[in-house]
């Protein structure tokens, strides 16, 4: 059985991806790993580029866009290793960080996930947004937290047998909170390990034009989160909260006519609670 698993997702990143894979397989040395790349409906050659340059990966192509949670979930299910990872498509692996991450879970039995420090393109730090003004990306050492976030996420092998796979009710967005929560829940402790460091990004594949599904998935999964780990008491209060703030910025939201319809649709989500209910195990 391989040390490794990863699970990697792209939409129309042909570049970015081909940098990706090349930093793993040079700065990887020291552990096994396998690799599956599920290519949602690219456009952009990404499927050749796979198929030619990096023939021992696994690919899986969609025949339309599945979203990152269904799509890391096919690498998942395909894959097997003591390890799993979720890697953007967006993400340098600088040398050994894969392999100090392994080192580390190897030597830390009770830790269920973890995840490296993450740095912008130009080297500085990239904050991973703590809970609580918790700023643990500035730690020196490994601590525990309470999310890494789904960028570079590896989770042992019996957590997922333990919780599953990620939450396909989840489209896109609030995966990684849902998940690492998911395993604090079972019992399994979650850390920040600085020593190892991939380049993020940060978004550059979501971010670099308004996508309005994108936009309102990220209000739904939000709504669904607090549904499913707060109980229908908390899921009212803030779907009525968020109604209510969201009516206030509408008007701004007049001369931008995606934003304004994307508004208009989660407010009506809010107002009617239409959030699928849980299925808990």
């Amino acid at each position: 059985m391989k040390d490794l698993a990863i699970a990697i997702v792209n939409t129309n990143n042909r570049k970015l991806l081909k940098d990706c894979l090349s930093s793993i397989v040079v700065n990887t040395k020291q552990i096994s790993y396998d690799i599956a790349v599920t290519d949602n409906a690219s456009t952009d050659g990404s499927q050749a580029m796979v198929r030619g340059d990096f023939p021992q990966v696994m690919l899986i192509e969609n025949q339309e866009n599945l979203g990152f949670i269904k799509a890391s979930n096919q690498g998942l299910r395909r894959l097997r290793a003591r390890y799993f990872m979720l890697l953007n498509d967006d993400t340098i692996v600088k040398p050994a960080a894969l392999d100090k991450l392994v080192e580390f879970m190897d030597r830390h039995p009770g830790v269920g996930a973890c995840g490296p420090k993450l740095l912008n393109v130009d080297g500085s730090l990239q904050h991973q947004g703590g809970l609580l003004g918790k700023r643990f990306w500035l730690a020196k050492e490994p601590v525990k937290v309470d999310f890494v976030i789904g960028a570079a996420l590896v989770v042992r092998q019996e957590v997922i047998d333990r919780v599953g796979v990620m939450d396909e009710n989840l489209f896109f967005y609030n995966d990684d909170l849902d998940w690492c929560l998911s395993i604090r829940k079972a019992g399994w402790d979650i850390y920040f390990v600085p020593d190892a460091e991939i380049v993020h990004y940060g978004g550059y594949s979501s971010k670099r034009t308004f996508k309005r599904r994108l936009f309102v998935e990220g209000f739904k999964g939000g709504l669904y989160f607090c549904r499913k780990h707060y109980g229908e008491l908390a899921f009212n209060i803030y779907r009525l909260i968020l109604c209510l703030c969201l009516s206030l910025i509408l008007p701004l939201r007049l001369f931008n006519r995606e934003k304004f319809k994307a508004y208009l649709e989660i407010i009506g989500l809010a107002w009617r609670g239409q959030i699928p209910k849980p299925m808990l195990k």
